[in-house]
């Protein structure tokens, strides 16, 4: 168990979650994957926790709000107790978030760009045919003769 609270108490699993604003299955899940250590726990067999946990689930939330995985916030923790010489470590994975952010905003924008393409066409497909009762969908012609050729 780590410390206590800096007035001697320890929480309970309800009220670091309130505090936090993580929820009760969330600690035990953040538990039994080993980001947040097992807390000790009271006679009854309540879980206590400390500051020290309530820094850690702050800590894991920061991270999560960054978009790192369970496995990256691992990495994080276990340097979290180093001293400065886990900082290019930390620069690394940070670096290496950045790029893969980066990545995936140029992926969405090919995306955006290509849905801007096909509503333009849906668009203009319903301007012309205005009133008419035949015709066909733009882009579902293209994505049926993407199929046929896929299958070919």
């Amino acid at each position: 168990m780590g410390c206590a609270m800096p007035n001697g108490k320890t929480m309970l699993i309800g009220e670091i979650a309130k505090e936090t604003g993580v929820s009760v299955d969330a600690l035990r899940f953040y538990e039994r994957n080993r980001l947040l250590a097992a807390p000790g726990r009271s006679e009854g067999g309540f879980r206590q926790y400390s500051s020290d946990d309530l820094a850690a689930v702050h800590f894991i939330r920061s991270l999560q709000t960054l978009g790192f995985s369970l496995k990256e916030i691992r990495e994080f923790l276990s340097l979290r107790t180093n001293d400065l010489r886990a900082c290019s470590a930390v620069r690394k994975m940070l670096g290496d978030k950045l790029k893969d952010i980066h990545a995936r905003r140029a992926a969405l924008a090919k995306l955006e760009d290509e849905l801007k393409v096909a509503l333009s066409k849906c668009n203009s497909e319903l301007k012309r045919s205005q009133g008419k009762k035949n015709g066909q969908c733009p882009v579902l012609t293209v994505l049926e003769e993407s199929k046929r050729k896929g299958a070919e």
